[in-house]
């Protein structure tokens, strides 16, 4: 058991999953923010954007 754990704390394969686990929750925290900044602006850009395929389509 003992081996086990110090090859545990050797290893650096895990790290790299950790690292990108944190940027991934700092991307998606930014992203909330902008979001909930934003949101009447996303909202009204998601509508125009909507109407204009609409019109394009013809109807």
């Amino acid at each position: 058991m003992l081996k086990l754990l110090k090859r545990f704390i050797r290893e650096e394969d895990g790290q790299d999953f950790a690292e990108y686990a944190l940027i991934l929750g700092a991307v998606g925290v930014v992203a909330i923010a902008v979001i909930s900044r934003y949101r009447n602006e996303l909202q009204a850009a998601f509508e125009a954007g909507i109407e204009a395929l609409r019109l394009a389509r013809g109807g």
